[in-house]
């Protein structure tokens, strides 16, 4: 799917009535929208050449001119694909083999989409500060706790004093030691987790620089953030969005270490380097 529809799945929990109607119609008709202008979808869907520019606006583009030529060029991008199995849900019946196989294409179709919404302008800016901080203190709750402790070892492994709490009150806590040159990365889906935007809140208070990792669509964690990373997530009626959220979150967080890694080899090696070596040495023989 292209990147301009992947953007119009993850806002719909943001948009009007009359711009869900514009996004089914999209989402629906895309090779279509080439050949129309905005007053054509105005007409198809019911609503006005002004809902369209809005519309469009909300999305991130300047007007409806500006979506199209996206659009365009991302559908001529979308390479056909043989697999039909895709669309369906997990089914109560579904043999270990298919429900194996329908896993599988979720998990890696959610890392092909969170691809297609990652800023790298934005990921470098992430990268820049992570590699100057004193001190990163990293805040989750909930499933994505455990992106933040896979990433807690990274920075470690890395020779940087990343820290990771997952009781919310001894986060507090560790907010209140906050000083210049220290960093808060906060990693959270949804956005939306009560505890995570308090502690944020907090943060802000004290003018300290904040990564956010979330979903696409706006969110009041991600309007907290100084630099703003997005993942989507294939959502499904069976199961959880836990398993491809992390999925999406940890794939984000690989790409940062391997950019700190380039940035700082030598030391990168050394660091990991000791590590192996340690391990080595207390493996049976």
């Amino acid at each position: 799917m292209s990147s301009v529809l992947i953007k119009i799945k993850e806002m719909e929990t943001q948009l009007t009535k009359a711009e869900v109607e514009i996004a089914k119609y999209i989402l629906s008709n895309p090779n279509e929208i080439m050949r129309l202008n905005a007053n054509d979808i105005a007409n198809i869907t019911g609503s006005s050449q002004a809902t369209i520019v809005r519309f469009s606006k909300k999305l991130g583009y300047s007007g409806f001119s500006d979506f199209k030529i996206a659009l365009t060029s991302d559908m001529g991008k979308v390479e056909n694909s043989n697999i039909n199995i895709i669309h369906e849900e997990i089914k109560i019946n579904d043999s270990t083999a298919l429900i194996g196989q329908k896993i599988i294409f979720k998990n890696k179709k959610t890392i092909d989409d969170t691809y297609k919404v990652i800023d790298f302008d934005e990921l470098d800016k992430a990268v820049e500060l992570l590699d100057e901080s004193k001190r990163i203190f990293i805040i989750a709750s909930g499933y994505s706790g455990i992106t933040a402790r896979d990433f807690q070892y990274k920075l470690l492994e890395l020779g940087k004093a990343a820290i990771y709490e997952n009781d919310t009150h001894i986060q507090f806590s560790n907010i209140s030691t906050l000083t210049k040159g220290d960093l808060v990365f906060v990693i959270s889906h949804s956005g939306k987790s009560s505890d995570v935007y308090s502690l944020l809140k907090a943060v802000k208070k004290r003018e300290i620089k904040i990564i956010t990792l979330t979903q696409f669509s706006p969110n009041p964690v991600k309007d907290l953030g100084d630099v703003k990373l997005s993942t989507v997530v294939e959502k499904n009626s069976f199961r959880s969005t836990a398993l491809s959220s992390r999925i999406a979150q940890m794939t984000v967080i690989d790409i940062i270490y391997v950019k700190l890694i380039q940035k700082n080899k030598k030391l990168a090696e050394k660091y990991i380097g000791d590590a192996i070596e340690m391990v080595k040495e207390i493996k049976m023989k």
